[in-house]
């Protein structure tokens, strides 16, 4: 088992996770190389909700400067009724409290910015590399082949590949995503065609409860000129074919995103009668079970972000998650030493992030029930559904656990807590 970091670390998949650990290695002068099946003119959709802990570990790395100012800085989301009244504040960030305001930034802004920071540091991607499977696993590295035929071998193989990895078939072969039965529509739409209520104060972002459940409307440029409109809807599972051929009937659609329209509140009414069709998309809530391991049995090849704990979207913290799996992991890599085996690494690396992402599986849920029909969410326990408790305004915060890791400290205290062992036993 490994006694020294990493020669050779690849990476599959090019996405936010796998960017942001080459990164992460590269800090810690760990050499990597990705491999992504896209071509080098790949392009992302949509907008992502970055908080307080992914933008520290992004300002660490120095990212966070470099896109502050091209998305949209704010501080708290507003649940309001059909009348207008505020019945709650979630804070996606907070200047004094957590030191960072969240921002709202396209995913390709991010991209974009991650991949000219790779190449200023001669980080290799190598595109239209199709992962196959691995061929073979020694303690010494593993051996993997693309569609293509091709072959390389590296120390260690880390599936950053998404939800459907195909990394974790070789981790858990048996463990396969499973569908919440919940589908989210969504459309950017101009903030100018929102008829907003007079003499209410109307603050956006915003997510809005009446009947149908919860509309989100939500500022996600720079001056908050566009707004992402979007609903849930229950929907029966399409393979995926199925969602693609969805995805490209804007009409219907369009007609399923105005369904009970009348039963909006008016400034959700405008939303709707607005729509730019071509703009609708779709995101099917898929979820991963509860992994036992994110890494072989000998510990050579690694899942993390959706890969190993794919996290619904309400509470904004998928990719933020996945930030904190790859600062860890590298941070964690450049420590390994003969006291400090890859084996025992990873075992308190799986153990200390499955319980940040257990906590905020459990903040979702209660953010999911929030949105809920009013009539629903009386059914549930009180303690099922989201507060705000008001401390989010007071010194510490409500949310301080979730925004304010100490991922270094963390990680730093484990690795001496080892070497002390090691030094007590003698070794």
């Amino acid at each position: 088992m490994s006694a020294s970091t990493p020669k050779q670390v690849a990476i599959i998949g090019a996405g936010l996770s796998g960017l942001s650990l080459a990164l992460a290695l590269h800090a810690q002068s760990i050499p990597c190389t990705i491999y992504e099946l896209r071509s080098p003119s790949f392009s992302l959709g949509g907008a992502i909700m970055l908080s307080p802990n992914a933008l520290r570990v992004l300002d660490s790395l120095g990212v966070y400067e470099r896109i502050r100012s091209k998305g949209y800085n704010f501080e708290s989301l507003a649940f309001k009724n059909e009348d207008g009244e505020t019945t709650g504040l979630y804070y996606f960030g907070h200047q004094k409290l957590y030191a960072y305001k969240a921002l709202r930034v396209y995913r390709q802004v991010l991209v974009t910015e991650l991949l000219m920071m790779l190449k200023e540091a001669g980080i290799s991607i190598k595109f239209e590399q199709k992962f196959s499977h691995v061929i073979s696993e020694s303690d010494d590295g593993v051996t993997f082949q693309f569609a293509d035929g091709s072959t390389e071998w590296a120390t260690l193989l880390i599936g950053a590949d998404g939800i459907h990895s195909k990394v974790r078939r070789y981790v858990s072969p048996s463990v396969a995503p499973s569908y919440s039965g919940q589908l989210a529509i969504t459309s950017a739409i101009k903030r100018s065609t929102l008829r907003f209520p007079v003499g209410i104060e109307y603050n956006l972002p915003v997510s809005i409860s009446a009947k149908p459940g919860a509309f989100i409307l939500a500022p996600q440029d720079v001056d908050g000129g566009e707004v992402l409109a979007g609903t849930q809807r229950v929907f029966p599972e399409r393979d995926r074919v199925g969602w693609e051929k969805l995805a490209s009937e804007k009409g219907e659609l369009l007609e399923l995103f105005r369904a009970n329209m009348k039963e909006w509140p008016d400034i959700v009414q405008s939303a709707l009668e607005n729509i730019p069709t071509e703009s609708i998309t779709i995101w099917p809530y898929y979820t991963v079970p509860r992994l036992e391991k994110w890494a072989s049995d000998r510990k050579r090849v690694i899942i993390l972000g959706d890969a190993a704990h794919a996290i619904p979207p309400t509470a904004g913290q998928g990719v933020n998650q996945a930030f904190e799996d790859t600062y860890t992991l590298a941070l964690l890599l450049s420590k390994l030493s003969s006291g400090i085996p890859l084996s025992e690494a990873l075992m308190f690396w799986q153990t200390y992030r499955q319980e940040r992402v257990d906590k905020v599986l459990d903040l979702t849920r209660q953010m999911n029930n929030k949105r809920l029909p009013a009539a629903d969410r009386e059914l549930l326990a009180k303690e099922s559904v989201w507060q705000d408790e008001s401390k989010t305004q007071g010194e510490g915060g409500q949310l301080h656990w979730l925004y304010h890791p100490r991922l270094d400290e963390e990680v730093l205290s484990w690795v001496e807590t080892q070497k002390r062992a090691q030094s007590v036993n003698g070794i």
